[in-house]
């Protein structure tokens, strides 16, 4: 995996819609940083994401299958 990913990488990764990532992107739940129009998301935070997040969602519900 390389050291800096598009939001396009992220997506095809995380299997997630477009509108999915961007809002992980914009309410800051994905760290990122923006270079122009484009948001750069370091390898780092794709997997604190993973770690961090893996039984809650975005707004803090759990996910559907986990209590």
């Amino acid at each position: 995996m390389p050291d800096v990913l598009t939001a396009g990488e992220v997506q095809s990764i995380l299997r997630l819609g477009r509108n999915a990532v961007y809002t992980l992107l914009q309410n800051g739940t994905l760290r990122s940083v923006r270079f122009g129009q484009r948001f750069l998301i370091p390898r780092e935070a794709l997997r604190d994401l993973l770690a961090g997040n893996g039984e809650r969602g975005a707004t803090g519900t759990p996910v559907k299958g986990h209590a």
